[in-house]
């Protein structure tokens, strides 16, 4: 998302939202009267929700994590707006903040700058955390500005405001933060500035626009060179995605697995899942290739449903607990352990019994299908 201001006279109307979560007051006026309207309310921020007709997790994040009454409860103390993509108006205020990514939740200050985001589906006790995170100003985009400004030699604390900025879309305003972190420490010894040096080769491809042909060995021989696990768990999953974007998949699976290997412990739920529905929808061609790698898939989904029952226990969230158990179920589907994924899907149905899609993935299955 661009952080640009600007004034913009838009209605984006409760109408355009799916008939869900309720129990939060949706501005239906224009967008520059919720911006001005946000100044009276506690917070003194707009919460704008971007949102995708037929995305599940867009479904999954407004009928369950929106919907839960202490979320709507503490979303009180701000003004609340839904932007759909594809529709004139919407689009224009999504442009103008520069989202691409859906579910996405912005909080804006009343001059319609942007404050901070939630990016993606986020089970109720993250989302939060995060919305008493922002109200507090603690890690908030203003905030890391200042404090990077404060401290330029700190370069650890420079490339926190380049994450920020990338995860809120603004990639323009990070690449000037990337720079002076190169030109600090141009060998790229320390974490930092070796993280420096990977993004600025990553957007090197994304500048090369179509990456059939763009050469990754620079990619392959800075990773050769580090130590960091984290830079080699980005290095390698990057490398990862642009072979499968290239459908040279046992190159890509070869890098997904290495990247694995060093996987930060923050991570493995996240990016596992991610692999795991990547290895799931393109199963037939894997199967094809190597029929070990699907075996090998199941293993880090299990590492993955067990990082979810984890957070289930200490913060039960049903909707997503049940997704997750389907995801795991399918790989065992594929896998051929069929007693153990018909078993895992009626307990994935009877945590979110009200879950029709889960009813309708079963009774495709019961006919042979995966």
């Amino acid at each position: 998302m661009a952080m640009r201001a600007a004034r913009f006279a838009l209605i984006l109307t409760l109408a355009a939202l799916p008939l869900s979560a309720q129990s939060i007051e949706w501005w239906s006026k224009p967008f520059d009267e919720a911006l001005a309207a946000a100044k009276a309310k506690p917070a003194g921020q707009l919460v704008l929700y971007a949102w995708r007709d037929d995305d599940g997790n867009c479904k999954a994040m407004f009928g369950g994590t929106l919907a839960e009454k202490d979320v709507a409860a503490v979303l009180g103390d701000f003004v609340c707006m839904g932007a759909k993509f594809g529709e004139a108006a919407h689009d224009a205020v999504l442009k103008k903040y520069g989202v691409a990514k859906v579910p996405t939740v912005l909080f804006l200050d009343p001059d319609g700058k942007v404050v901070d985001g939630v990016v993606g589906y986020v089970p109720k006790a993250e989302f939060l955390t995060e919305v008493q995170r922002i109200k507090a100003g603690t890690k908030t985009l203003p905030t890391l500005r200042k404090a990077a400004a404060d401290a330029p030699a700190d370069l650890g604390l420079q490339m926190e405001l380049v994450r920020k900025l990338r995860a809120l879309g603004d990639r323009a305003a990070s690449v000037a933060v990337l720079d002076a972190v190169v030109a600090k420490e141009p060998k790229a010894l320390s974490e930092p500035a070796a993280e420096a040096m990977l993004l600025k080769l990553t957007d090197q491809m994304a500048a090369a626009g179509d990456l059939k042909d763009y050469d990754l060995r620079p990619l392959r021989e800075f990773l050769a060179r580090q130590k960091s696990k984290r830079i080699l768990f980005l290095g390698w999953d990057r490398v990862a995605s642009v072979e499968w974007q290239r459908d040279n998949l046992r190159v890509a699976v070869d890098a997904a697995e290495k990247a694995w290997k060093y996987i930060p412990p923050e991570q493995v739920l996240g990016w596992g899942q991610n692999v795991v529905a990547k290895a799931y929808e393109a199963w037939k061609e894997l199967e094809k290739l190597d029929k070990t790698i699907l075996k090998r898939v199941l293993d880090v989904s299990d590492k993955v449903l067990k990082e979810v029952e984890k957070e289930h226990k200490a913060t039960p969230d049903p909707a997503f607990f049940a997704n997750a158990m389907y995801l795991h179920a399918a790989l065992l589907n594929v896998n051929n352990l069929r007693k153990e994924a018909f078993a895992l899907m009626d307990k994935a149905i009877a945590t979110d019994p009200k879950n029709d899609n889960l009813k309708k993935a079963k009774e495709l299955w019961m006919d042979g299908s995966k």
